[in-house]
């Protein structure tokens, strides 16, 4: 018989890599087929203790298990899980709309790997998978739109957040999605009002817009996930519309994020040529043989949450850096005297405004109260 240490592998293994303890003692006792002993539960306590240098019982020799949702959270992991089954888009024989019965089914079907966890991913490829189920209480869900809480700080899943998340092994894996525009396949659990009435439905492929770190309301930071689909919204709601709970009614919201999200690109242009494609921040020309590199970055974002206007007095030339600093809230720009606040090398530095570029500080207001938010 194998060792109790090979059976909680292969019990993680085929639990997709993490499980709460609940969901290990099952799998344990299934591939010992019930020969167990009266303490068998504490011997698979003691066991992932001793292989895991998040514990304080570890034995300083094979680091093979980690703490998934953190310590006392009973959700562990298999360090250097591999799934070669890893799979970004969308799967052959799986309809957008087609219901499964379970986590389970869910998982043997490769849509989704893990039984317990939300998301699957890797913080080194991404994620490509999420399921929503209600376990979050700063979740919102439009449909075709999704506000994510990463995972995390729970003190049990589903229950209460009583620490702050951080981007690491899941939420690393979203951040990675956005940033490299990876399609991520979306599940909806019976437990939400946007999912099925029995089951869980894969509901198609979506794209992580923009993350963030704030304050939830339980005051612990969460890690957020905006997400869109591929599809109008109508389409969604023709094609889901069999399996949508009859209570199920289009959030006013929803219908006009595509055309908020239509950027004018005549403005974004207006803006890089009063500048002579220098940003404002650091006053550089990145030359390329096409001309100059530059963004025309809105202060107050365009979409949801923040519902910012396309107009140009919302609107900065950055480079490519100081962008990717700025709409991650790495600095802000002071309302009042324009000075640039909380980036190195550039602190107290005015930016550079042209006379014809009026910047609405309202727009700069809010940017700071963002900052704040995450900072």
């Amino acid at each position: 018989m194998a060792t109790w240490k090979e059976d909680i592998i292969k019990a993680l293994e085929n639990l997709g890599g993490v499980a709460h303890r609940s969901k290990l003692h099952d799998e344990v006792a299934r591939l010992r087929d019930g020969n167990l002993n009266n303490t068998w539960t504490q011997t698979i306590q003691r066991e992932l203790e001793t292989y895991s240098s998040d514990s304080d019982a570890f034995s300083g020799k094979e680091d093979l298990f980690y703490m998934a949702e953190g310590k006392g959270q009973g959700v562990w992991g298999l360090r250097n899980f591999k799934d070669n089954n890893l799979f970004f888009g969308e799967l052959e024989n799986v309809k957008v709309g087609q219901i499964f019965k379970d986590r389970d089914e869910l998982s043997k079907a490769r849509v989704h790997g893990p039984t317990m966890s939300g998301i699957w991913g890797r913080e080194s490829e991404g994620a490509c998978s999420i399921v929503l189920s209600g376990g979050y209480e700063d979740d919102i869900d439009d449909l075709n739109y999704i506000l994510y809480t990463g995972q995390g700080g729970q003190d049990k899943p589903g229950g209460k957040q009583v620490a702050d998340q951080e981007y690491v092994r899941g939420n690393k894996a979203l951040v990675l999605s956005s940033k490299y525009d990876l399609p991520v396949r979306v599940t909806r659990g019976h437990q939400i009002p946007n999912g099925p009435d029995k089951g869980y439905r894969y509901d198609g492929l979506y794209y992580v817009n923009k993350f963030e770190r704030i304050k939830g309301q339980s005051g612990h930071y969460i890690c957020r996930f905006h997400l869109s689909s591929e599809k109008e919204i109508e389409k969604l709601e023709t094609e889901l519309k069999p399996t949508l709970k009859s209570d199920y009614k289009r959030t006013e919201r929803a219908s006009a994020t595509v055309n908020r999200l239509k950027r004018n690109v005549k403005l974004s242009e207006e803006i890089k040529k009063m500048y002579d494609y220098k940003c404002q921040v650091c006053d550089i020309y990145l030359k390329t043989p096409y001309g100059g590199i530059a963004i025309g970055a809105h202060i107050k974002g365009l979409g949801k949450p923040h519902n910012g206007p396309d107009v140009i007095e919302n609107m900065i030339c950055l480079c490519p850096n100081h962008h990717e600093q700025f709409d991650d809230y790495g600095y802000y720009i002071d309302p009042e005297t324009f000075e640039i606040k909380g980036l190195e090398n550039f602190e107290g530095k005015k930016i550079t405004i042209n006379n014809k570029h009026k910047i609405d500080k309202d727009f700069l207001v809010y940017h700071l109260q963002q900052y704040k938010k995450n900072n």
